[in-house]
């Protein structure tokens, strides 16, 4: 399915349906950094609400422990390109040293910095800021003026009744295969 797309479908279900768009998707399928980047580029340029991404994680059993742990390191890392590629989110630089030397600093740090090729695109200026977190329960929308929330879940989460599944990787008829069997 198109970026496009499926930014239509979540703006569609969060605007017009009053209803929190999810992600949802096989256990085995699973998102690399740079989708939440180019997602989160694409909403941008319809909307200029902050996006918040949820992680919708209600793990039962030991195997929560590991999972956990290395769900939490990916989000930070994401939480970090995210932040490079927002131009709001950046810390101003702090105020004991002269703005003169920050700034000559800062140019040299920046011309030995290779980014990767997804973040040298600048973000639209509309989305003030994006994060990913983890969460064990999915938010109700909110409206208009507040964050636009995505879960993300895989299929074994109950979605609540106020979330709507985006099917991805998978369909709705395959799960009930699966679960029948």
């Amino acid at each position: 399915m198109p970026l496009q797309h499926i930014a239509n479908q979540i703006l569609t279900l969060a605007d017009r349906h009053a209803s929190t768009p999810v992600l949802v998707t096989p256990p085995y399928l699973s998102f690399r950094k740079n989708f939440f980047v180019e997602l989160s580029r694409e909403l941008a340029t319809h909307t200029d609400r902050d996006l918040r991404i949820d992680w919708y994680r209600n793990l039962p059993g030991v195997r929560t422990i590991f999972s956990d742990q290395f769900a939490a390191w990916h989000v930070k890392s994401v939480n970090r390109l995210l932040r490079r590629m927002h131009p709001t989110q950046t810390q101003p630089p702090h105020e004991l040293a002269p703005r003169s030397i920050l700034k000559q600093a800062l140019a040299a740090f920046e011309s030995r910095v290779t980014l990767p090729a997804a973040s040298s695109k600048p973000m639209p200026a509309a989305t003030r800021s994006c994060t990913l977190q983890i969460t064990a329960a999915i938010t109700r929308p909110g409206g208009k003026n507040r964050d636009l929330v995505v879960g993300i879940s895989d299929i074994h989460q109950k979605l609540p009744d106020w979330a709507t599944a985006i099917w991805l990787g998978t369909s709705e008829e395959e799960v009930k295969r699966w679960q029948a069997a």
